[in-house]
């Protein structure tokens, strides 16, 4: 009895077609056993396949927000090593005796705030303020009841970049 699919009667429903062509042909077991090894293979290489590529999206994700960190504290490091620059301008300002002589070196001292201000370095504002930790360094205490707990006097100006402090103020703070 050989039938052919366009041989197959049209009321047979599925079960009765895979029985029949089950009679008519001859399965090797083994031939099942390796397609459904082979499915099961096919399965897990396709997961293995899904885990890396979503591995690599992460690395990748991970890898552009160290990149714009490594740019930051790079930005970072090159503004706190020109602070000190800054600071001996302001000592040399209040040195100058001659006015043409200071007022050129005051054209440098704002030429270095307007480049900080691009790379959106700020100045800690201290002189009169609450004393803050998370701003300040109090170096030295000074017995002012009338100013307890503010900054009397800054020693050393601090900075913040992109509201992250950069270097603290020293201050004189009163108890």
């Amino acid at each position: 009895m050989t039938k052919n699919s366009k041989d197959a009667p049209e009321n047979l429903n599925e079960n009765e077609v895979v029985e029949s062509v089950t009679e008519e042909t001859e399965i090797d077991v083994e031939n099942i056993d390796i397609v459904a090894l082979a499915q099961s293979k096919m399965e897990e290489y396709k997961a293995l396949a899904q885990r890396t590529q979503a591995d690599f999206d992460n690395f990748r994700k991970r890898n552009v927000e160290a990149v714009k960190q490594a740019r930051v504290d790079g930005g970072n490091d090159v503004v706190l090593s020109m602070l000190p620059v800054l600071d001996t301008v302001e000592i040399a300002i209040n040195m100058i005796a001659d006015e043409a002589t200071k007022s050129g070196v005051q054209l440098i001292q704002k030429k270095f705030q307007e480049v900080f201000a691009k790379y959106g370095v700020k100045e800690i504002e201290a002189m009169g303020q609450e004393f803050d930790p998370n701003l300040h360094n109090a170096i030295m205490q000074v017995e002012d009841p009338e100013n307890a707990g503010k900054v009397v006097e800054v020693l050393q100006k601090g900075y913040t970049r992109d509201g992250k402090v950069i270097r603290y103020s020293m201050v004189k703070v009163a108890n």
